[in-house]
């Protein structure tokens, strides 16, 4: 006989099962549809001894020391260091816009107090914010914003949404 049901060995299922059974000394049983737990972070090595990513790579990023050492107790982790670099001008800078995009961008040498001014002098005023542009534009303003972002339309040619390019 169990105490819990859980229906879905995913991130949420997993951790809930694992905490009712360690700290709450339940028994539980854990079900789901596929023949293996991790939900789509699952990953087994093949005959080869190849680390394979069955539903494709996965990226984990916490600020949480908690949940990084609570995790930590079930994985071993993988350095990595994820940065997306963006073709303006001739030259490959950070991507989102930050410090070392416009000192690069620009042969600058500012520090973080002076590209809070930066951002300042070029920021536009937008009233009212409708569009992905707009928010670009109210913040690092036009030149910025035709440099990343007007000649870089998605892959289905479809517009960034407001609350993604605010980030």
């Amino acid at each position: 006989m169990f105490d819990y049901l859980i229906v879905g060995a995913g991130f949420a299922g997993s951790v809930l099962a694992e905490r009712l059974a360690t700290r709450s000394n339940k028994k539980v049983l854990v079900i789901d549809k596929r023949n293996h737990i991790a939900g789509n972070a699952y990953d087994h090595y093949n005959e080869d001894g190849i680390l394979i990513h069955k539903y494709g790579p996965h990226i984990f990023h916490t600020n949480s020391k908690d949940v990084f050492d609570y995790l930590g107790n079930f994985t071993d982790w993988r350095p990595y260091e994820h940065r997306v670099l963006a073709s303006v001008d001739g030259q490959f800078v950070p991507m989102p816009i930050n410090l070392d995009t416009i000192n690069s961008l620009y042969g600058l040498k500012l520090n973080s107090f002076e590209l809070d001014q930066f951002f300042e002098s070029v920021a536009e005023d937008v009233p009212v914010i409708k569009t992905s542009e707009d928010v670009v534009v109210s913040k690092v303003g036009r030149e910025l914003y035709n440099k990343f972002l007007r000649t870089t339309p998605t892959s289905s040619g479809a517009s960034i949404r407001r609350s993604l390019i605010s980030r």
